[in-house]
């Protein structure tokens, strides 16, 4: 498998991951959950 392939990937996965997380720590934090 490509390294460059493998990167991408971990790093759409990293965003799509992080995306939804940071709002949920952000409402929390903000109490609008």
């Amino acid at each position: 498998m490509n390294l460059e392939i493998f990167f991408q990937l971990a790093a759409l996965l990293f965003v799509v991951a992080a995306g939804p997380l940071v709002i949920v720590l952000l409402a929390s934090k903000n109490g609008n959950l």
